[in-house]
């Protein structure tokens, strides 16, 4: 479990911090809301994952597919998380 927390961690940090920094670059660009900084998430952390490990890294599936994550799985959870940070910003 804690091996599984570990790899995703890797995977994310390269995907999440500068997708969060964008959002909230392009958030302020619109008129910053939370509302407007979920939503730009929304498109950024597709946006990212597609630019970092699909253009520029992508022998690192190999890497994430040998402890069980497929490149499906980690679209899923990409897009899921974009998801979740956008609905609770429409939340607050």
């Amino acid at each position: 479990m804690i091996k599984t927390i570990q790899i995703l961690r890797i995977f994310y940090l390269k995907l999440l911090i500068p997708a969060l920094l964008f959002s909230l670059l392009l958030a302020f660009q619109t008129g910053f809301s939370i509302g407007n900084f979920g939503f730009c998430s929304l498109v950024m952390l597709p946006a990212f994952h597609f630019l970092i490990y699909e253009v520029r890294l992508k022998r690192e599936y190999i890497f994430f597919a040998n402890f069980g994550f497929s490149r499906q799985l980690l679209w899923i959870m990409t897009v899921s998380i974009g998801f979740v940070i956008n609905l609770i910003s429409k939340l607050l």
